[in-house]
């Protein structure tokens, strides 16, 4: 299997989320009353290389952001994220320069529904499109724009494949669901980030790989575990502490979708093995 990373525009949040902040009222200040912002910062999608077809894991942002009325006008949402992309930075134009079609791809997995890794969607009707049932049950409820959703945006054909986790844990991980006939692409949940936020683990010989979408920034945010969450919450904390248990159990390349390093980890394939993730 060969993964490829594909930027789709940059984002960028408040720093507090970056360095973490543990009291909630400083925490929620930092994000209503300042502009404390951090870098800008990737915004990845991943292509898999399979046998049994092309898996993309997310799909990036897109350029309708700048269409009026497809972001809030007002609200916490401009206060907690901002995105920018290019029409030519959107999905096709980035798998193109890797030498493939939107149309190529088979699989797509959502690590969840926020409009940074949805946004290519309407690219993708003619695929299988897996996304967690907590996930999509929230994304699609009444509570779902006030927590960073919004329905409206997606295509109307959107009718996805609901992962509920039903193959047995998968190292410490309690549950999981396997992708592929052989075993190789796995989900497992990760929530924190999102109440239904999944991460995928791809099985090579002598290491696995885990794209793990919003968990943590960057690699020196899990080991200091620190979540990419607004608000701090019991299950984003436990998540991050099973992920960094897990790197620290097994040779992994941890792969987060907004960290600059990530083409160079992935081109380096370094194998982070206990004495490398402390």
């Amino acid at each position: 299997m060969k993964i490829h990373c594909l930027q789709t525009g940059t984002v960028r949040c408040k720093q507090f989320q970056l360095t973490g902040a543990s009291n909630i009222i400083s925490r929620f200040y930092q994000l209503a009353f300042t502009d404390k912002w951090g870098e800008w910062m990737p915004t990845y999608c991943w292509l898999i290389e399979h046998q049994e077809g092309l898996i993309l894991v997310d799909t990036g942002e897109t350029a309708k952001i700048y269409d009026k009325g497809y972001l809030p006008d007002g609200g916490l949402y401009h206060k907690a994220v901002e995105t920018r992309i290019k029409p030519e930075e959107e999905l096709p134009h980035q798998l193109a320069k890797i030498g493939f079609k939107t149309k190529d791809i088979k699989t797509v997995i959502l690590t969840h529904m926020h409009g940074d890794h949805i946004g290519g969607l309407v690219h993708l009707e003619h695929c299988n499109i897996l996304v967690s049932k907590t996930e999509y049950e929230m994304a699609s409820s009444k509570k779902g724009a006030g927590n960073g959703y919004f329905q409206k945006n997606w295509p109307t054909w959107f009718q996805p494949n609901l992962i509920t986790y039903s193959d047995g844990a998968e190292g410490n991980f309690a549950s999981s669901q396997k992708i592929t006939e052989d075993g190789k692409v796995i989900v497992v949940p990760t929530p924190g980030h999102s109440i239904g936020h999944q991460s995928i683990l791809i099985k090579a010989e002598g290491y696995t790989t885990v794209l793990a979408g919003d968990l943590t920034y960057n690699e020196s945010t899990l080991k200091q575990e620190i979540p990419d969450v607004l608000l701090n919450n019991k299950a984003a904390k436990q998540t991050v502490k099973t992920v960094h248990q897990y790197v620290k159990s097994n040779p992994c390349i941890y792969l987060s979708s907004h960290d600059w390093n990530a083409p160079n980890i992935l081109a380096d394939t370094k194998i982070y093995k206990e004495e490398a993730i402390a």
